[in-house]
This record gives structure tokens, C-alpha cells and sequence, in this order.
């Protein structure tokens, strides 16, 4: 076979599989598992390239991004805040086998000290201190807010101290994903952000919360302003109706 018989058929087989991929909706393809394929894997890399000891776990959720640290060959230490009750539970459950993980107390991370109330999605992950979108629950039930809990907020730069007893000498991957509430955390956040080395957020580049404060632009012009280079970009959220992506994940680095 020629190589132009090989362009040939390879092309077709892209047409074949975009079209049984249309027909069926389901997604078919094999790649061999790399940092290009695996953003878990591409972020525990660095992690270790970059010689992270710590990481803020910033909403948690049920524990998913520290497990696939853990999974990929991190030995670090974690700690983990989540202030929604039944995500926390499953957290603390999903932590039991990691010595070095640590799930803080039960609290929200914001701007300042004090209490906040969060409303919580059928589907956890979507729990928010910002309520959801009507436009965005409308194609998404599992979004919706089924309850409020009120819980502690604390500025991370307060809590850190009792989980990180010497800042100064750890070198921190500051992690954040609170739906639509990033801003808040590094406002609350700013001695944390100033000694870490590493900064892995959520970036909305179209808001599904109400009053969300921080988007593309101004997470990019503060990475830059803290002396932070973009490492890595993952592809989070997605509105299937359109195609357009909701929100990406971020992963910066400050370089020796």
C-alpha cells in the first residue's frame, strides 16, 4: 500500500467514525495513554516536575482531583475544604486509605470570616455560594438547587496555618473550583497566593452563576500579575445545545 492509499483510507475511517459517532452519540476513540490524552495524569506530572509538597484542595467535591493525584504517583500532602455536607461525607470516605490526605473541618473558603450559605444542586458538584442559572438548569436538571445548607466561611489565609504548620518551607499547589466563586477565595487568599508555586483553577469563559465576578481576562491578567505561566488547559464544561465550552480548567506555574 502507497502512501497516498494509506491518507486515503485513514481519512475515511475518520469520516466512518464521525458518522457512526452522529448516528449513535457515542464518542469511539483509542489513544495511547499520555499527558496529551490524560489531563489527571498531565497535572500529577507536573506536580512532580515542578516538586509540589502541598496541595489546597478548594472545593472538593467528593474527593475526585486529590484520588487522581494519588492515583497518577503523588506522595505529597493534601488538604481538602468542602462545606457541602453529603459531598464531604463521601470526601471523608474516599480519603481513608491516603495517610498524607487531610480533610479539613467543615467550611466554606471566601473573602472573609464568618457564615455563608450555599445551595446545593442534585448534583453536588454543581453546589455553589452563587445561585445557578434558571438558563442553564433549564437543559440541565441535575444542576437545579434541591436545599441550602449554612455552614462557616473562612479566608484561607486565616485556616491554612492549623492544616499547613510551616507555609514558608512547603511548596503549594493552590487549587481552586467553587462554581462562579473564585474571586472570593483569592481575595481571601492573598499570603496563600503570594507563597505558592503552583495555581490550578477554574476559569468560566461564559458564567452559568449569577453575579460571578471572575472570568477569563481577569484570571489571566492576575496569573500574569502574580508571575505565573500558563502550563496547562483542560476543556470542563461544555453546553451541548451550542457547543460552546462553559468553563476550562487552568494550570499555572511560577518558574525558579
Amino acid at each position: 500500500m502507497n502512501l497516498l492509499q494509506q491518507i486515503l483510507q485513514s481519512k475515511a475511517l475518520e469520516r466512518t467514525k464521525r458518522f457512526v459517532g452522529k448516528q449513535s452519540g457515542l464518542y469511539l476513540k483509542l489513544k495511547r495513554f499520555t499527558p496529551s490524552a490524560s489531563e489527571e495524569m498531565r497535572t500529577a506530572m507536573l506536580c512532580k516536575h515542578m516538586g509540589i509538597t502541598h496541595v489546597v484542595d478548594i472545593g472538593a467535591n467528593t474527593g475526585q482531583f486529590a484520588e487522581s493525584l494519588y492515583d497518577f504517583g503523588f506522595s505529597g500532602k493534601v488538604v481538602s475544604f468542602e462545606p457541602v455536607a453529603a459531598a464531604r461525607e463521601e470526601l471523608e470516605k474516599r480519603s481513608a486509605p491516603y495517610p498524607n490526605w487531610t480533610i479539613a473541618e467543615r467550611c466554606a473558603i471566601g473573602a472573609e470570616d464568618g457564615t455563608i450559605t450555599m445551595n446545593v444542586s442534585d448534583d453536588t458538584v454543581f453546589s455553589s455560594a452563587l445561585p445557578i442559572k434558571d438558563s442553564y438548569v433549564s437543559h440541565n436538571q441535575k444542576s437545579r438547587i434541591v436545599r441550602q445548607e449554612e455552614v462557616p466561611v473562612f479566608q484561607i489565609d486565616t485556616i491554612l496555618p492549623r492544616y499547613i504548620k510551616d507555609p514558608d518551607n512547603a511548596s503549594i499547589l493552590f487549587k481552586i473550583d467553587t462554581q462562579g466563586f473564585e474571586k472570593q477565595v483569592l481575595d481571601g487568599g492573598n499570603e496563600t497566593l503570594s507563597k505558592a508555586k503552583g495555581l490550578k483553577i477554574e476559569i468560566p469563559l461564559y458564567a452559568i452563576y449569577e453575579n460571578t465576578e471572575f472570568q477569563f481576562f481577569d484570571i489571566m491578567d492576575l496569573a500574569r500579575h502574580h508571575g505565573f505561566q500558563p502550563y496547562s488547559f483542560h476543556v470542563e464544561g461544555v453546553d451541548l445545545t451550542t457547543g460552546r465550552v462553559n468553563t476550562i480548567d487552568g494550570l499555572f506555574f511560577r518558574e525558579d
